[in-house]
C-alpha cells in the first residue's frame, strides 16, 4: 500500500516537472466583445515556419495561453472573422497580459517583455491617430479612401520616427511590416531598411521587407513594366508587350466592376474620350479564365477595349509584379513600356491628355 502511493507520488512529480518544462510563456488575457468559443495562435518562428494553438475563451472574454518557444516568435493571435488579428511577440520567460476591446485591434493594449512594451509604447504615443483609423475603417461601405490614405501616412510618419530614434530595435522592424508598407515611398522605405541595425538587422521580418522592397522596386514608377501574358475573354493570349507603341492605362479590376455604375460608366466615358490616345486593359482577378462566367465574357465583349482574366486574385502573378493591393487600381505605362504612374485616378488622367 504504502509503495504504491511512493510510486503514484513519484508519477505526479515526474508528470508536474514534465509540465513545467514544457512551459517558459504565459498569455493571460481578456477581451471585451470577445464573442467567440475558441481563439487560434499562430507562431511564426522563422519565415517558414508556424504553429497553430487553439485557445479556448471562458466567460467574460477571459483566456490564458501558455506554452513554450526556444527563441523568438511573433504570433497572431485571431479573435474572431472579420477582426484584426492581435500581434505580440514571444521570447523564453515573457508574460505577457492582453486587454482591450477585441473590435478594436490596434487599440488592444499588449504588454509583458521589452518587445511588446516598446509596441505598447508606440500605440500609446500615438493613439489618437490609431483611433482616428479606427473611426474610418469602422464606416465600411462609406470608407473614406483618400482619409485613410492621410492616416496611414501619418502612422507611417511615426513609424520612420521611431526606426530612427533605435534602429536595433526588433519593434521598429514588426512597426515596419504593419504601417509602413504601401503608405511611404519606395525610396523612404529602403532607406529605413538601411537604418535597421543589430538584432532588428537580423530579425526574419526585415528579410520579408527586403523582399517586398525589391518587389516594389521593379514595379515602381520609372521602370520597365513587368511583363504579363493572360487569356483575353475573346479566347486570345496576350501579352502587355503586344501594346508597345501606345501609352496603356492597365486597370487591376474585379468582377463586379459591372454593378458599381457610378465607376463603371465613368470608366467607360473616360476611355471614349481618350481611345485615340491611351489603350485600355483590364485585367479582371477574379474571374477563371478556363471557365469563365458568360455574363462577364458578354459584358467585356462589348467593351472598346481589351479585357484579360485572371482567377487568382491576390496570389495572382500580375498582382504580385504589379505590388496591386487593392481593386479597381490602375497603372499608366509609356508607349516605351515604362511606368509612368501608380494609383491613377480618371481625373488625372484626363487632365494628362486634354492637349
Amino acid at each position: 500500500m504504502i509503495r504504491g502511493l511512493v510510486i503514484f507520488s513519484l508519477l505526479i512529480l515526474s508528470v508536474t516537472s514534465c509540465t513545467n518544462s514544457d512551459v517558459n510563456f504565459t498569455v493571460e488575457g481578456k477581451l471585451e466583445n470577445l464573442s467567440v468559443p475558441t481563439i487560434y495562435a499562430v507562431k511564426e518562428i522563422t519565415k517558414d515556419s508556424v504553429s497553430i494553438d487553439t485557445i479556448t475563451v471562458e466567460k467574460g472574454g477571459k483566456f490564458s495561453y501558455k506554452g513554450k518557444v526556444e527563441s523568438q516568435a511573433l504570433v497572431s493571435l485571431f479573435v474572431g472573422e472579420g477582426l484584426k488579428p492581435l500581434r505580440f511577440f514571444l521570447e523564453p520567460n515573457y508574460k505577457v497580459s492582453i486587454t482591450g476591446n477585441a473590435l478594436e485591434g490596434d487599440l488592444v493594449e499588449i504588454r509583458g517583455g521589452r518587445v511588446n512594451n516598446d509596441l505598447a509604447d508606440f500605440k500609446k504615443k500615438n493613439a489618437n491617430i490609431l483611433q482616428s483609423r479606427y473611426r474610418i475603417l469602422a464606416k465600411n461601405e462609406n470608407l473614406d479612401v483618400s482619409e485613410l490614405k492621410n492616416v496611414n501616412y501619418q502612422l507611417a510618419r511615426c513609424v520612420r520616427e521611431c526606426v530612427e530614434s533605435d534602429p536595433a530595435k526588433i519593434a521598429a522592424v514588426i512597426l515596419m511590416n504593419d504601417f509602413s508598407i504601401n503608405n511611404i515611398s519606395v525610396d523612404l522605405l529602403g532607406n529605413d531598411i538601411d537604418l535597421l541595425k543589430g538584432e532588428a538587422a537580423n530579425f526574419y521580418l526585415t528579410t520579408s521587407l527586403k523582399d517586398y522592397y525589391d518587389r516594389v522596386k521593379i514595379s515602381m514608377v520609372g521602370s520597365v513594366a513587368p511583363d504579363i501574358t493572360l487569356q483575353s475573354t475573346r479566347g486570345k493570349s496576350v501579352s502587355l508587350k503586344d501594346f508597345r507603341g501606345k501609352p496603356v492605362l492597365l486597370i487591376f479590376d474585379l468582377k463586379e466592376a459591372p454593378s458599381n455604375e457610378a465607376y463603371f460608366n465613368l470608366l467607360k466615358e473616360t476611355q471614349k474620350t481618350l481611345k485615340d490616345k491611351v489603350q485600355f486593359v483590364a485585367i479582371v482577378i477574379d474571374e477563371d479564365d478556363k471557365s469563365p462566367d458568360p455574363k462577364i465574357v458578354e459584358i467585356a465583349n462589348s467593351l472598346d477595349w481589351t479585357v484579360l482574366l485572371d482567377g487568382r486574385k491576390w496570389n495572382s502573378q500580375a498582382v504580385k509584379k504589379y505590388n496591386v493591393t487593392e481593386a479597381p487600381y490602375m497603372i499608366l505605362i509609356s508607349k516605351d513600356g515604362v511606368i509612368e504612374d501608380r494609383d491613377v485616378t480618371f481625373e488625372a488622367l484626363l487632365e494628362l491628355y486634354k492637349e
